[in-house]
This record gives structure tokens, sequence and C-alpha cells, in this order.
């Protein structure tokens, strides 16, 4: 596999481990991360992803690519996969973008629940350069974040967006030195493992169904999410420690 998995404590660093290709993203990188990711759901708080060498991820391995290509088929079968890997994780999900993350690297960058950018890295979408539309749901994430006009521009234009730039328009939480973006996503990470990984990943669903659902669908799929939160362990862990001024310890109530 070109995934490499390590479990620090209870956060799962996921390494995409082709630095001579710029982790480009092929079968082998992409099977690597959705076991991954299935791991860190079944045994982590928390989890990690970042890439070797200069790169997050430079997007599709073009050697992949041939004139009898179907790109359909290969996004089904290749970036699609990787994609949903990361959306339907159990828990919680950092993105450490220590370099560039382009085209289909772009989307699995902005898959990750937040981010944070190393000073150097970028972002940029690549698909027009070689004829393509956008794809790996950079079509649905970028006006989502930062609106229709500024997406089109982005996706016309394919130009470098700097991770200043990325922060100040909401598509990082931090930009931290080159030598520090691993640290700094790791201990993000472990600031979630304390907490409900179910409540985190149902927060996650719900902000993002909303975004493509009407008010009273939003407020409907509200109201049965906290119906079954609200009877869980955790939740009355949770209301206890609140009226005795204390810290909840959310690891016990999920043991009981």
């Amino acid at each position: 596999m070109s995934t490499n998995y390590k479990l620090d404590g209870d956060v799962a660093v996921i390494t995409l481990d082709r630095p001579d290709q710029f982790n480009a993203i092929n079968l082998s990188l992409s099977a690597g991360l959705v076991d991954a990711m299935g791991q860190a759901g079944s045994e982590a708080r928390a989890a990690v992803i970042t890439g070797s060498g200069r790169a997050f991820c430079a997007g599709a391995d073009l050697g992949m690519l041939d004139e009898t290509s179907d790109l359909g088929m290969l996004l089904d079968d290749v970036f699609h996969p990787a994609l949903q890997a990361i959306l339907s994780c159990s828990v919680p999900v950092v993105g450490a973008i220590n370099g560039v993350a382009a085209g289909a690297g772009l989307g699995l960058a902005l898959a990750c629940d937040v981010r944070v950018m190393a000073e150097s890295a970028f972002l940029t979408s690549a698909f027009t350069a070689i004829g393509l539309a956008p794809d790996s749901g950079t079509t649905w994430w970028l006006p989502h974040h930062i609106g229709v006009s500024r997406a089109l521009e982005l996706a016309f234009t394919n130009r470098r967006m700097g991770a200043e730039e990325a922060r100040d328009l909401g598509l990082c939480t931090q930009v931290v030195p080159d030598d520090e973006v691993l640290d700094s996503a790791f201990r993000l990470a472990e600031t979630f493992t304390d907490m409900v990984p179910d409540s985190l990943v149902t927060t996650r669903r719900l902000i993002r169904d909303a975004a493509g659902s009407s008010f009273e669908d939003a407020i409907a799929a509200e109201r049965e999410e906290q119906a079954r939160l609200g009877a869980t362990p955790e939740h009355q862990e949770g209301v206890r420690a609140f009226k005795e001024k204390r810290k909840p310890d959310f690891r016990v109530a999920s043991s009981k």
C-alpha cells in the first residue's frame, strides 16, 4: 500500500506515502487510505491525514491515463472510495496540509473536517489546465466554503491559493511553520479525543447535509439526532459533569 498508518495514543496518523510522485493518487494509495480510515474509525478517537515529502497530494497519477481511459469509471474505482472513506470516518479528521493540494488532492484536503496548513503549502484546482472540469468533490466544497464567484475564479485560473489566503477564506483554521504542521494538526486532533466521537461525527453530517437542504429538513434532522444522542451514557455524563462543575469523562461513560 502507498499509505502509512500509525496509532499514537488515541490519534491515528495516516500518511499518503508516494513522495517521489508528490503523493499522486493511484489505486494503491486509494485502497490504502480506505483501509486506514476504517482502522482509525475502529481504534482511534481522532485521525490526522498528511503527506510524505514536499506535497500533501498532487492529485491524480496521470500515469494511469491513456486515450482509452474511462474517467467516469476511474472516479468510481479510485477517487470516490477515498473521499467517502474520509467523509464517513467514525472519528473526526484533521488535515495536515504540508505542501501542495492540487486537483483531486484538493478534494481530499477539503473532505477533512478541519485543516492546518504549512506556511509554504498551497491549494490549486488544476483541472481545466488539462481540459477537464473539477471533480473529487471540489465543485461542491469550493462554493460552499467560499462562494460561487470565487470558486469559479479559482477553477478557471488554476492559480495557487497560499496558506494565508486559505485561512482568511476559512479553508483552514491555522497556518504554521512548515516543520510544525504535523505536530499542530496532531495537537488539534488530540483536543477532540476527550470528546464524544459520535457527537462530533453527527455534527459533521448535520452541518454538511444542511448546506443542501431546507431549514425545515435541517431542524427535523437535528431533532432526530438529538433524540438519539440524548439517550446515550455520554450525554448523561456531560449533564452530570456540568451540574457538578467538573470536566466530563466521556471515556468512562462510553465503557458502560
